[in-house]
């Protein structure tokens, strides 16, 4: 009798630090990096038990931790998670019949990406066979915040303090194009935040322009971003982007489709 009531205690707590290891997940749901006070303020866990909860993650790749700030973030697990769940609202299955409408349209390649990890991920790409195939992202490749439309895109959206930590590392130079310098970053940031657009020209390879268009949520979080690329010539015309309307439109058509 005394061995069953202690396996039944044994029980309620490791059930209970399941539960609250969850929820320390849990908090990080709409979110990049949080402070340690702030992960115990939305778990409402003592610190002490936090730091705890997050150094086990953390040994499971569950968590993350930024070596500057020494703030946390999801962990590289929960993309592996991530990547086998099967849904009907899947991101690539809602974004793929619009993506191949718009590279057989315009004759482009369009992608859908999300931002993880400090960087652009590239979730799906669709190629118009008759129109130039743009190789320089595949599926599941990443690219710096610095270069390209949508991860300029992505950067332009997030908190001022991940913002200001990217710009305060190595800015990735893909070619002479690309920007390295913050403040010039900075003030392509603040543009991209009030047009709600990117377009990035032979930033990532000479001749070829990214044209990106965020995608947000009811609750208005950036959850993907669509966008196209293309030669150039055939992407700008007299400084501006030819497709931005067609663009927007897809954009609003996966949110709609997120949200059905």
């Amino acid at each position: 009798m005394v061995e069953d009531a202690d396996n039944k205690v044994a029980t309620v707590q490791n059930v209970r630090a399941v539960s609250r290891a969850l929820a320390v997940l849990n908090s990080f749901a709409g979110k990049g990096l949080q402070s340690l006070a702030q992960v115990s303020t939305a778990t409402r866990l003592d610190k002490g038990t936090t730091r705890r909860l997050l150094l086990t993650l953390m040994h499971s790749d569950f968590i993350s931790q930024d070596p500057v700030t020494q703030h946390y973030r999801l962990g590289a697990a929960i993309r592996r998670l991530a990547a086998n769940v099967e849904d009907s609202r899947d991101l690539r299955v809602i974004a793929q019949p619009i993506l191949v409408q718009l590279a057989n349209e315009l004759g482009v390649t369009a992608f859908i990406s999300v931002f993880q990890d400090d960087s652009a991920v590239c979730l799906d790409r669709v190629h118009d066979m008759r129109g130039i195939e743009v190789h320089w992202w595949a599926i599941g490749g990443t690219l710096p915040l610095n270069c390209g439309g949508a991860p300029k895109v992505f950067l332009a959206y997030q908190p001022d303090e991940v913002i200001e930590r990217i710009l305060s590392g190595p800015l990735e130079k893909l070619n002479a194009k690309s920007i390295t310098d913050p403040d010039v970053l900075r003030k392509q940031l603040r543009l991209i935040r009030k047009q709600g657009w990117e377009c990035a020209i032979d930033d990532v390879a000479v001749g070829i322009t990214a044209l990106a268009v965020p995608v947000f949520d009811s609750e208005g979080q950036m959850t993907c971003c669509v966008s196209m690329a293309g030669l150039t010539p055939q992407m700008v015309e007299r400084g501006k982007p030819v497709f931005l309307k067609r663009l927007q439109a897809a954009a609003e058509a996966v949110r709609a489709g997120i949200e059905t």
